[in-house]
């Protein structure tokens, strides 16, 4: 090991046991490489501390055969229903929240049905059932799905090369080299700039990334993680869940009673009363009135409803997350992006 390499390691044992400020959540060693700090529980913002445990169980599995299993499978079918569904008006997309709820029952059958048996290939020994399913190996799944689910913006120019009323060359657009070389250009393109831009949106604590934290706290919720006055992690697998903040109500029930409301509710705007999905009441006031029609009309205008819809795949559809996502965060969306006619 070179001394550059040393100096880490050894900067690494003393933040690891000395307090420190925030301004020293990133540094630097001696070769330039900026390097993450580990942060004190004093510097953590409380919407962090609310659902992020500060304690860590190094006998949990992790990297298991379950878990790059189920998230080769997520991967693959997420992405191509994202992929299909992503011409259609309103467009519908999958989100990683859905395969973090969906995925949990199976791995749960998988680590009650799959064989304990160990494998040995030369050196190397593993199982495809090391225990329970854990809340890491339930972590990697959602991670491949949260990174694949937002398909590849480079498949629009792939259509745009192979329509008519665009380029019209089916025969560049059609081979596959061509495909698979501009969308892997793309994506590599935009996990450089991810991978620049961390030292400024991933390091500082105070960055704090909404949608992150809920899906740690449906983490919480399904494998049922519970925290005391220390800040301590428990998990409880039988018996009674403590209550979340003063509820009655237990996280997880929560969660189920909240799914099958949206599901429920679907199929309302969907299918029941389809006017509360272009719920176009402005033009009810004068029907015949054009100015009116261009200004608050949804098909044919600029759509300047303060109301115009009561169907969530229409709200979340402009790749917004409202219930996660801060107001002034979602205003910030609304106020730079010009309206645009259907």
């Amino acid at each position: 090991m070179d001394k550059g390499r040393e100096d880490i390691t050894a900067l690494d044992d003393k933040h690891l046991h000395e307090p420190h400020d925030e301004k020293d959540l990133i540094a630097a060693d001696t070769d330039g490489y900026v390097k993450e700090i580990q942060p004190t529980p004093d510097n953590i913002p409380h919407e962090v501390r609310a659902v992020v445990p500060s304690v860590d169980d190094p006998e949990e599995s992790c990297e298991t055969f379950r878990s790059y299993f189920l998230g080769c499978v997520v991967t693959i079918v997420g992405t191509g229903l994202n992929c299909w569904f992503g011409a259609r008006q309103p467009g519908i997309y999958l989100s990683p929240l859905l395969a973090q709820f969906v995925v949990h029952p199976v791995g749960i059958a998988f680590a009650k049905f799959l064989p304990r048996r160990h494998f040995h290939v030369g050196g190397w020994s593993f199982t495809l059932n090391p225990g329970p399913w854990t809340v890491k190996e339930h972590t990697i799944v959602t991670m491949m799905a949260t990174v694949s689910f937002p398909t590849a913006t480079a498949i629009d120019i792939i259509l745009a090369t192979k329509l008519p009323v665009f380029f019209d060359d089916p025969e560049l657009g059609g081979k596959l080299g061509y495909q698979f070389l501009i969308v892997l250009s793309t994506q590599f393109l935009g996990f450089g700039l991810a991978g620049l831009a961390r030292e400024y949106l991933v390091y500082p604590s105070s960055m704090i990334w909404p949608l992150n934290l809920a899906k740690i706290s449906l983490f919480n919720a399904l494998h049922r993680r519970h925290f005391d006055e220390s800040g301590e992690v428990h998990v409880t697998q039988e018996g009674p869940e403590p209550p979340v903040h003063g509820w009655k109500i237990t996280a997880f029930r929560f969660c189920l009673y909240a799914t099958l409301a949206s599901f429920c509710w679907f199929f309302v705007t969907a299918f029941l009363l389809p006017l509360m999905t272009y719920f176009n009441w402005p033009t009810w006031i004068s029907p015949t009135n054009v100015k009116l029609a261009v200004v608050m009309g949804t098909f044919t205008g600029f759509g300047l409803n303060p109301m115009p819809t009561f169907d969530w795949t229409y709200v979340s559809g402009a790749g917004l997350t409202p219930l996660i996502t801060p107001w002034w965060a979602t205003l910030q969306i609304f106020s730079t992006c010009p309206p645009s006619s259907s």
